[in-house]
């Protein structure tokens, strides 16, 4: 595009001042697509997903994982109220 006056300069500006916007606003959600992407929580429901396949292996071991958190919990709890006796 060949630009002949001033006017066609300005609109040929604002074209790629937006363009640049654009552009921005793309990267911008790449950047936080990559950030959410490799957070830890992320990264292990990721791994996780690909270790266990199906979806009711899957329900068991949340079960187990629940449990064992629960039994962990509760023992600490109890310990606590115990020992402050």
């Amino acid at each position: 595009m060949k630009i002949r006056n001033v006017d066609e300069l300005r609109e040929a500006i604002r074209e790629l001042e937006h363009q640049n916007y654009i552009n921005e606003q793309q990267m911008r959600r790449r950047v936080t697509g990559i950030r959410d992407k490799f957070k830890p929580m992320n990264i292990v429901k990721n791994l996780f997903s690909q270790v266990i396949g199906t979806s009711e292996v899957k329900t068991n071991v949340f079960r187990m994982i629940a449990g064992i958190a629960t039994s962990f919990l509760v023992k600490k709890f109890f310990k606590k109220g115990i020992s402050s006796k």
